[in-house]
């Protein structure tokens, strides 16, 4: 590139400052490892606000977590027995759920006190301490209430062993009367038997009424609703006052002591001041107190609940804002990476694709197929622009080694038209002296009245003046610069102009000249100077092979082949050597001696051919001479 430069300067051309394809590369790179590094620096910051998120999470809210899951466990095994406790039927039901009330209650009031509790409580402690006094009052009224109970199950027990005894004691009475009634009816004393029948009602009567105090008693203590309560009141009042009458009829009656006396402590259990109807009222007064105290208790358990719950809430709130500065942190991060990716990508692509590929790929693959082009000797070769970098150097040395190229190719053709000037002088001199030998004996004729032969000569000398201008003018054809487009060529017209201009060599040189030319036309896809170059710069090679040599042959072969035509030159010449086979084709490579020729004819030739798209090789060289086949393309006809 350095001598791509200087070659510029050397050429005068103006050298300035400009930011070349390295440059340019060079900033791109700089660009992308800038966006790498902001990348960086974009995922060290976020990862840093994340981490100090994790850490105030891990540090603060973790323990206020752990903190509200055990106070919303504490609040909800509280509620959980809460209505179990009031419903409890017995003393030791009760006592259970309480024990397990109070360790509850006494867990929630340890852990409002505990270190861990870091925000303020102030609305949970007296609510739980209104719980712990309110379930004292319980204690002492369900205390009241069960004392009540079991007073009342005991006199339910004691009337059910009463009314046992009453039975067992009216049994004996039963068959006393029953005896007496029968031994006065034997008698026939109606008045006796009228008395003992009455006392048989009346113990009978007794007897039932106490059983049905019994029953209503054992109901009453069972009732649970104030109207259950007086209805049973009423018919135990009718019951007891049915009861106590009959008892006033067997008080004559000295046998029936005892049963009296069982059915007076049945009456006593049935008294509505003393009895337990009394105890009833008691207890259910306890009871409605006791469910006052449980909605209360019911009221400040929900009280706590809420509270709980925004205590909670609270702290799930601070937990939950954290979590959402650390997702903020990492999805900002993510954005940001995300965008900074992308811009690389698109960077990147946008470098790689308009400018590396489309700019810089481009315009080599365009130079290297201008550089194959040039090397092949094509005329037709599209450079890319020039552009101020490396590349608008190397197109611009392309084009100049194109013009010196054909320069040099029009000089190797001059060259030979040089060498040719003796063969070419001779061509003319010949007609000019016959020229001026029929201009001579025409003025002869013509002063001797002789008009009809004077007009002879003169025609003679207009057809040697018509061959002069053809030579003259197929010179100057020869040695113009060629056309870049191809057309049709005929190859037989091609082979004759080449030899009418190497015809004065075949005659110095005593070599005799075989041809072998096919009838018909055979047109081929040319360039109809540069392919007579092609046929003279072959032939001018075999005539210089058999110069030296005792046997000089030249033999042209011309045939039309399946897509074209095929040209064969041949000479008897000493051959080409196996190793300089693969060099004949070179520039500047040549086996003459120095100052016969520069080593351009036969690779000037090849770069014709193969922009002809025909081919060139050396069919066979050994001591019996040398042959060079050219395949040409056919047109279409």
């Amino acid at each position: 590139m350095a001598a791509i430069t200087d070659t510029i300067a050397a050429r005068g051309l103006p050298r300035r400052w400009r930011l070349g394809i390295g440059g340019r590369l060079f900033a791109a790179f700089v660009a992308i490892v800038g966006l790498a590094v902001g990348a960086c620096v974009v995922g060290w910051f976020s990862y840093a606000r994340l981490s100090g998120e994790l850490s105030a999470i891990v540090e603060a809210q973790m323990p206020r977590l752990a903190f509200a899951s055990r106070l919303s466990k504490a609040g909800a095994d509280i509620g959980s027995v809460t209505a179990v406790l009031t419903g409890a039927g017995t003393r030791a039901e009760y006592d259970d759920v309480r024990g397990v009330y109070a360790q509850r209650l006494k867990g929630l009031q340890d852990l409002l006190t505990q270190p861990e509790a870091v925000r303020d409580v102030a609305q949970i402690g007296p609510v739980a301490r209104a719980i712990g006094e309110n379930l004292s009052r319980i204690d002492i009224a369900a205390g009241k209430r069960f004392t009540l109970l079991e007073a009342m199950r005991a006199d339910i027990d004691e009337l059910r062993w009463l009314q046992a005894d009453l039975i067992e004691e009216a049994d004996p009475l039963v068959d006393d009367i029953r005896f007496n009634i029968e031994a006065e009816a034997r008698k026939l004393g109606g008045s006796n038997a009228l008395g003992e029948q009455r006392k048989s009602e009346a113990l009978l009567m007794a007897l039932s009424q106490a059983n049905l105090a019994t029953g209503l008693i054992g109901r009453l203590v069972n009732a649970t609703t104030v109207a259950e309560i007086q209805e049973t009141n009423a018919f135990l009042g009718d019951s007891v006052d049915e009861l106590a009458t009959r008892l006033d009829t067997l008080s004559g009656w000295p046998d029936s002591i005892t049963l009296r006396q069982l059915a007076r402590r049945i009456l006593d259990q049935a008294d509505v001041r003393t009895g337990i109807p009394n105890r009833k009222n008691s207890e259910m007064a306890q009871a409605a107190k006791l469910s006052e105290l449980a909605q209360e208790n019911a009221r400040l358990v929900e009280t706590l609940g809420r509270n709980i719950e925004a205590e909670v809430t609270a702290i799930e709130a601070s937990a939950t804002g954290a979590s959402l500065r650390a997702a903020q942190a990492i999805d900002t991060g993510r954005k940001l990476l995300a965008a900074i990716a992308l811009l690389s990508i698109i960077l990147a692509t946008a470098i790689g694709y308009f400018y590396v590929h489309r700019n810089v790929l481009s315009r080599i693959r365009q130079l290297a197929g201008a550089a194959g082009s040039i090397g092949e000797g094509r005329h037709s070769v599209q450079l890319p622009p020039v552009e101020a970098d490396e590349l608008g150097d190397l197109a611009h040395a392309l084009e100049l080694f194109r013009q010196t190229r054909d320069e040099l190719v029009q000089s190797a053709k001059l060259a030979a038209l040089g060498q040719m000037a003796a063969g070419i002088g001779h061509e003319l001199n010949q007609p000019l002296a016959a020229i001026r030998a029929h201009i001579h004996s025409g003025s002869t004729l013509i002063s001797r009245g002789n008009s009809e032969q004077a007009l002879i000569n003169l025609e003679k000398i207009k057809v040697l003046t018509g061959r002069m201008a053809d030579q003259i003018s197929h010179i100057r054809r020869f040695a113009r610069r060629p056309e870049a487009q191809l057309r049709p060529v005929d190859l037989k017209v091609a082979v004759g102009d080449a030899l009418s201009l190497l015809e004065h060599r075949f005659e110095e040189e005593q070599t005799a000249l075989q041809l072998d030319l096919a009838d018909e036309a055979m047109p081929v896809m040319a360039e109809p100077i540069r392919l007579e170059q092609v046929v003279v710069n072959l032939v001018s090679n075999a005539l210089d092979a058999v110069k030296e040599t005792a046997r000089r042959n030249v033999m042209i072969t011309a045939k039309p082949t399946a897509d074209g035509a095929s040209l064969i030159i041949a000479d008897t010449g000493p051959g080409i050597a196996a190793t300089d086979l693969q060099a004949v084709f070179d520039p500047f490579f040549t086996t003459k001696p120095v100052g016969s020729g520069l080593g351009l004819g036969l690779s000037i030739s090849y770069n014709i051919v193969k922009d002809f798209g025909a081919d060139i090789t050396v069919l066979e060289s050994g001591p019996e001479g040398t042959r060079f086949q050219v395949l040409l393309k056919g047109s279409e006809r």
